[in-house]
């Protein structure tokens, strides 16, 4: 992606984010921040979630005007955004919130594309796809729906050049306009860690709010490695069943739960979603990128 300067006024952007123990990850994240257009570092709200490397200290240092939140440590990803966004909101005053990941490294003018992108249309979301930094492939994004009998199956769109409606997003880099969260609201609290965002689109969907996948990549972002999860490809069918059974009593295993009884009213369906990892897991079938559990 190259520079794309903004064909609109400067909008008031409020950015999102939550950090924990990744302060080099951080500090790369606001720098490739810190060159957009559009952006004020006093509209940065940052919660560093209990971090002991020094995450807090450091945005202090390289961004003075920004509003650094501690957590304890219990916020998570959910928690996090949603304590910063609630500083944005309480200080008042803008036309968009973006939620920013702290391992992306946006692209030159990610940030001028969404807003683009985004003016015209009163309540939106605008978000835009990462690609891995090694590999080139899409790791986050828009996501749409690939099978009407398994609504919570989801798989990634790729950026066609202009923006195209999506079915939901990853909160890596996206854009939700005030109108929009005047309607919808702000994450979810029943979802701890992951599946707040995905819910945020889905409802911005039955709201009748476009999701839209952004033109062109946003940034660079590397995709969560399997190792040593159930979705490891080098480890034994039972030991990833294994893991899997564990992984499904803790955070991402209850928070899939909260999100397939929210979104599925079909108790056979419901069944379906639930049983999907491990059933993955034992007909050896790999678990494709941006696609539901």
């Amino acid at each position: 992606m190259t520079a794309r300067p903004s064909t609109f006024p400067s909008p008031a952007i409020a950015v999102l984010m939550t950090c924990h123990n990744r302060r080099e990850l951080t500090l790369r994240c606001l720098e490739s921040l810190a060159g957009q257009a559009h952006f004020n570092p006093a509209n940065l709200f940052l919660v560093d979630d209990g971090s002991a490397d020094g995450t807090g200290a450091a945005v202090r240092a390289v961004m003075p005007q920004a509003t650094v939140i501690d957590g304890d440590g219990s916020l998570w990803w959910n928690g996090g955004m949603q304590r910063a966004w609630d500083a944005a909101k309480a200080r008042g005053g803008f036309d968009h919130y973006l939620w920013l990941n702290d391992d992306v490294e946006l692209l030159d003018g990610a940030l001028a594309m969404l807003v683009d992108e985004a003016t015209g249309q009163d309540a939106v979301i605008v978000t835009a796809a990462t690609r891995d930094p090694q590999t080139g492939r899409t790791t986050y994004g828009g996501s749409v729906r690939t099978d009407p009998l398994r609504p919570l199956r989801f798989a990634l769109a790729e950026p066609a050049g202009e923006a195209q409606a999506v079915d939901t997003m990853s909160g890596n880099i996206t854009l939700v306009s005030a109108a929009a969260e005047a309607r919808l609201g702000g994450l979810d609290p029943r979802f701890t860690h992951i599946y707040g965002d995905l819910d945020y689109g889905l409802r911005a969907g039955v709201a009748g709010i476009p999701v839209l996948l952004a033109s062109d990549f946003g940034g660079l972002c590397a995709g969560n490695e399997p190792a040593g999860s159930s979705l490891d490809p080098a480890a034994s069918r039972m030991e990833r069943l294994r893991r899997g059974l564990a992984e499904d009593g803790r955070i991402h295993g209850r928070d899939w739960r909260r999100f397939v009884a929210k979104h599925t009213a079909n108790p056979l369906r419901r069944i379906a979603h639930r049983a999907a990892p491990f059933a993955r897991i034992l007909a050896a079938r790999p678990h494709p990128a941006g696609a539901g559990r």
